[in-house]
């Protein structure tokens, strides 16, 4: 970047183009007394001096363009932003029970929540975020973090089976609270995906709901699959996989009770379009706020420039009084 501090000094550039031109046509009057033919006077050898002069003595104009270049204080500078980020808190809870196997959202409910989980982390570089997938019981697997590649890796690699079956709704929101507890980010929140009734655990999901709610944490709940029945995938003799139909059970009540009691939502998704699209309605509620401050770094560099000055007037004096010896 480059600007002019004071670039109104530079109207005097008007009057220093005014006085080069006089000094042209001054120049040109005080040949015009005796006129000699063009071939003649190409005919007449113009000495190594004189045509150092003609140039030499164009120094003391270009030299005053400079310093009124230089009075306009030409600098040089370099943008910069400041970003004041102001993220949230947020705790990821996933259910893998077993009946995240059914198969009403292709290819399952487990893979698309995963997946969504996944897109959800990379729409948000500013949060800090942690996961707790939970069954039976909950775990922690990522506290609250900025390392999101990290936490990703770990989404990716959850698998169903890996904690003893049940639906602990309640464990899972007391968990995500305690991981917020110390949390100073002002705003905090828990998005709990299940597609099941609380059938585990030592806490109830209200009781949870009423600490998460004591602390100024927000539930946002996402019941996961479709209503009626739901295909799901059962190990059949010799080896083979059979399709049953299993009724789906969710408690929208109570996930309804503990999202609004929070200052929450519930949603529900029937099929994968629909999950994506709630997440995203949820990335929208909960906004990071980002003040992008602009600056700029300016440093003068007319020293060079009055240097180049004083260089072109020595070099006029130089040639004048010593090189060529002209007497005034």
């Amino acid at each position: 970047m480059f600007r002019f501090e004071s670039w109104p000094v530079l109207f005097l550039l008007i009057p220093a183009a005014l006085l080069a031109f006089l000094f042209v046509k001054r120049n040109r009057a005080g040949r015009e007394g005796i006129r000699f033919s063009a071939f003649l006077m190409n005919m007449v050898p113009v000495s190594p001096r004189e045509r150092i002069f003609r140039i030499v003595k164009w120094f003391p104009f270009l030299a005053l363009i400079l310093i009124i270049v230089a009075l306009a204080r030409p600098q040089l500078g370099k943008q910069y932003e400041k970003q004041d980020v102001k993220g949230i808190d947020i705790v990821l809870c996933l259910d893998i029970s077993s009946s995240m196997k059914a198969m009403d959202l292709k290819p399952s409910r487990f893979q698309v929540a995963k997946e969504t989980l996944l897109n959800f982390v990379d729409g948000r570089p500013y949060d800090r975020m942690a996961y707790i997938p939970f069954a039976a019981y909950a775990i922690t697997r990522c506290p609250l973090t900025t390392d999101h590649r990290m936490l990703k890796q770990l989404i990716a690699d959850t698998k169903l089976g890996s904690i003893e079956d049940g639906t602990a709704i309640g464990m899972a929101i007391a968990t995500a609270v305690n991981r917020l507890r110390k949390s100073k980010a002002k705003s905090k929140v828990i998005i709990l995906a299940t597609d099941g009734m609380n059938n585990r655990g030592s806490i109830d999901p209200r009781s949870a709901a009423d600490l998460a709610q004591a602390m100024g944490i927000r539930i946002y709940a996402v019941g996961v699959g479709t209503t009626g029945y739901a295909d799901m995938p059962q190990p059949g003799p010799f080896g083979t996989v059979r399709t049953v139909k299993v009724p789906v059970q969710i408690d929208e009540n109570m996930l309804k009770d503990i999202t609004s009691k929070t200052g929450g939502a519930y949603f529900r998704a029937t099929n994968a379009e629909k999950l994506k699209a709630i997440y995203n309605i949820i990335d929208k509620m909960e906004k990071t706020k980002i003040e992008v401050k602009k600056f700029a770094l300016w440093r003068d560099v007319y020293e060079n420039i009055l240097w180049a000055a004083l260089g072109l007037l020595l070099g006029f004096f130089f040639v004048r009084e010593i090189l060529l010896r002209v007497k005034q």
